[in-house]
């Protein structure tokens, strides 16, 4: 059976979000925003000029001469306290700002546990000027390494907010664990939940099984009140079928693990995730099966 229930309770109180100025770190800050908002939960904005050169063509690719280090900081921390000061007046949320320097998704983590972050959020495949910047490339070192969720966008869209979130599950003993977040992501937007089921096998035993699996995560929907549906799909390369699924149910979030597809495979940080954030246009919340349970402290939205 399925057992969505994990030991540890935390609470989404501090958001962080890196910011490199593309238009991908908008679309995340867009989506952190109505995170903050739902959850008052405080926003801190994120910058890291890259150690090893010049990466930051929002100045410099309209300028011969690339500037100082010291110009560079000094520009981005005026228009990080831009960022940050619309915040302020249109939403009223608490909202911190920090530049630093080094390898980049070292000092995000690092800042992050330092912190005390609750949530990660962050663009995928922000790309501008001289080279992709690194809200693109680290993205997936991030995911890999932190033990904090990390919520990736990849594409502008016209609204925030989850209407429709997919929970692909297999076979592997730390799939199930990922429900809890979800269902916390699902009461906050009164969002309709799609199980998906991925057996490895379609030998009439082992989907037997699988469906029992399922039908105990399908309890725990409807325990708390939530409009779910499940299907079972089949194909050779399971995040293809996950991702293609998702594109036709109209879904707006995936919920993926990570943390046991890297230690069981070897492949940074497990083939199904990570062809998931290489290719979904779709945002995705991946979650390290080791933290623990996620609950909102406020009255109805706790998962016990």
């Amino acid at each position: 059976m399925f057992n969505v229930m994990v030991m540890k309770k935390i609470n989404i109180r501090k958001i962080l979000v890196p910011i490199d100025f593309t238009e991908t770190a908008d679309v995340a800050l867009a989506e952190a925003t109505s995170l903050a908002l739902l959850l008052k939960a405080d926003l801190l904005l994120l910058n890291v000029v890259e150690s090893t050169g010049y990466n930051y063509s929002v100045f410099a690719a309209t300028e011969t001469i690339p500037p100082s280090l010291n110009d560079l900081e000094s520009r981005i921390i005026e228009k990080m306290d831009g960022i940050k000061g619309q915040i302020v007046k249109k939403f009223g949320l608490k909202c911190s700002t920090f530049v630093m320097s080094g390898h980049i998704h070292t000092e995000i983590n690092s800042f992050a546990n330092k912190k005390k972050v609750d949530l990660i959020v962050m663009g995928t495949h922000g790309a501008s000027g001289f080279k992709e910047y690194f809200i693109g490339s680290n993205s997936q070192r991030v995911i890999t390494l932190s033990d904090i969720p990390v919520l990736t966008t990849q594409r502008k869209s016209n609204k925030t907010g989850f209407k429709n979130i997919l929970i692909p599950l297999d076979n592997s003993i730390h799939s199930r664990e990922k429900v809890n977040i979800a269902i916390v992501i699902a009461k906050l937007y009164n969002s309709k939940i799609h199980l998906l089921g991925l057996p490895d096998s379609r030998d009439k035993v082992v989907v037997a099984k699988f469906k029992i699996k399922l039908s105990s995560v399908e309890r725990l929907m409807e325990s708390d009140g939530l409009e779910y549906e499940t299907k079972i799909a089949y194909g050779e390369n399971l995040a293809d079928t996950a991702i293609k699924y998702a594109t036709k149910s109209k879904c707006d979030l995936i919920v993926i693990n990570t943390g046991h597809e890297s230690k069981i495979t070897g492949v940074f940080m497990g083939a199904f995730s990570q062809q998931i954030v290489n290719h979904s246009l779709i945002p995705v919340l991946s979650y390290k099966h080791t933290y623990g349970q996620y609950s909102i402290d406020t009255p109805g939205f706790g998962i016990m």
